[in-house]
């Protein structure tokens, strides 16, 4: 299905479709930005998970060749994906968080690179915000020390640290494999996606990019970020208001991550810290 007014698809190009796949959740006025963005688009499916905002109806009356699920309910980031990719009729899908935004000809590129990879599981694509300042898009193992690593840099990256954000860019200014990449501008083949069972749903926000990555790394093949095709993005738009409810499962994520990839001691470790926290509360 080639979307309304796109008169060059991706798949005629490339031998390869692509599903956008977008799960939205009370960001109207990006989605439809990040919706206006896919012209390149072969499909696009969007499910929404209970917006209050008037996400279902913009979509619905604004762009009507998407294919709109409108869930009622907000089960969750992965759970959401799932869903979409159970609509979806492609080769390949495209992972796209709704409050980003992809530039001109950056679809079709970001299919040839993935073309050009045939056992990759997946490939993560360079971020930045609106300002174009890099945004960390992909992180490490599962190590509790590189953990903190990341947590350190992702703070600083957070309270505007520039010269960071340029640094880290610069150092990872070619393509490379990493062990994991966000879900929020995610590339791989359905083939890929069903072979691991698509996302586990039993993370509700957070830390399930890392989980799918981890698998597709171990059973499909490894992941990549190429820095070659920038994606902006609005960080964090759907989790305005909510910072209590986001932090509450982001730690729920975060126990169940390390459970399953970090081992006994670093999930006894994460247990502790975790519990300490809830104390103090």
């Amino acid at each position: 299905m080639t979307r309304s007014g796109s008169t060059d698809p991706v798949g005629d190009r490339h031998g390869l479709t692509v599903s956008v796949l977008i799960v939205s959740y009370d960001t109207s006025d990006l989605l439809r930005r990040c919706l206006a963005s896919l012209a390149d688009a072969d499909e696009i499916v969007v499910v929404d998970n209970g917006s209050s905002d008037g996400s279902v109806e913009m979509a619905r009356h604004e762009f009507p060749d998407v294919v709109l699920v409108a869930s009622g309910v907000n089960r969750g980031f992965g759970a959401g994906v799932n869903e979409a990719a159970r609509h979806a009729t492609s080769d390949c899908f495209l992972l796209l968080n709704p409050d980003a935004q992809i530039g001109p000809g950056s679809l079709p590129q970001m299919v040839e690179l993935l073309a050009q990879r045939p056992g990759a599981g997946a490939i993560g694509f360079r971020q930045v915000d609106a300002a174009g300042v890099f945004q960390l898009s992909f992180g490490p193992a599962p190590s509790l020390l590189l953990e903190f690593v990341r947590m350190v840099v992702q703070r600083r990256l957070d309270r505007g640290d520039v010269r960071l954000a340029r640094f880290i860019d610069h150092c990872f200014s070619r393509p490379c494999r990493v062990p994991w990449v966000t879900g929020s501008s995610l590339l791989l083949r359905r083939e890929a996606f069903e072979a691991v069972g698509g996302f586990d749903e039993g993370y509700f926000l957070y830390f399930e990019d890392a989980d799918v990555c981890q698998r597709l790394s171990s059973r499909v093949g490894p992941i990549w970020y190429d820095p070659t095709v920038t994606v902006v993005h609005h960080r964090g738009a759907s989790a305005v208001g909510r910072r209590r409810e986001v932090m509450r499962h982001y730690r729920a994520s975060q126990r169940r991550y390390w459970q399953q990839h970090g081992g006994r001691i670093s999930a006894w470790l994460v247990d502790r810290y975790l519990g300490r926290r809830r104390c103090r509360r």
